[in-house]
């Protein structure tokens, strides 16, 4: 093989290579788990206000926590058997391809009085994630407002936001507002800070929508 062959060979697979370390970067970082501060509602909670959500890596997990503590509102986190490896990774995929609800646990959270509920989540397939399909098919949600918020590296789908919309009415709800909170994409990556401000912008900006 001459120099010029070797030459090109070699510039082919740093190519590669060096394309594929922000893919791989982020695989890693969607199979590691980033726990946030641990919250608890400040004396007495506002019990008009609750917050339930799902996380697999802990990035929904911190927006949950920083709404919660912007309303000092209770919380509940939402379990689901999606492990942090690729065979999780595949049955997330999976099941969100084929709209398949998993069986959940969710930790004990009063309902009764609350006017308004945030759903948190990630995006799966451009929509919200199972588990979150799952909470909303066995909860009596009658009455209550329901506010939206999904991350993800991609973008949904507003047909999908539609549909979770139907079944949020079919418990007795009303979706009120969805937002979407876009980490990033396969080259660039919000680190957590970044994440934290963008949902307090967002519920400063729509402060008029979603503050009781």
């Amino acid at each position: 093989m001459s120099w010029k062959k070797n030459m090109f060979v070699y510039a082919a697979v740093l190519v590669l290579v060096v394309g594929s370390i922000p893919f791989i970067v982020m695989v890693v970082k969607d199979r590691t788990y980033v726990p946030s501060p641990v919250y608890a509602p400040t004396g007495e909670s506002n019990r008009a206000v609750a917050v339930v959500y799902y996380s697999r890596s802990g990035h929904s997990e911190a927006v949950a926590r920083e709404i919660a503590q912007t309303f000092n509102a209770p919380i509940a986190r939402i379990y689901a058997e999606y492990t942090l490896d690729i065979a999780g990774q595949r049955n997330a995929v999976s099941d969100a391809s084929k709209e398949i609800h998993p069986k959940i646990i969710v930790e004990p959270i009063e309902l009764a009085p609350v006017k308004r509920i945030f759903l948190v989540s990630p995006t799966w397939m451009f929509r919200p994630a199972t588990p979150l399909w799952a909470y909303v098919e066995q909860t009596d949600l009658t009455g209550k407002q329901v506010v939206l918020i999904t991350t993800g590296n991609s973008r949904f789908k507003q047909e999908e936001t539609d549909a979770f919309a139907a079944r949020v009415a079919a418990h007795g709800g009303h979706l009120v507002h969805h937002i979407f909170l876009r980490r990033g994409r396969i080259y660039w990556q919000k680190n957590r800070e970044e994440l934290i401000e963008d949902v307090r912008d967002q519920i400063r900006q729509y402060q008029h929508v979603i503050l009781l």
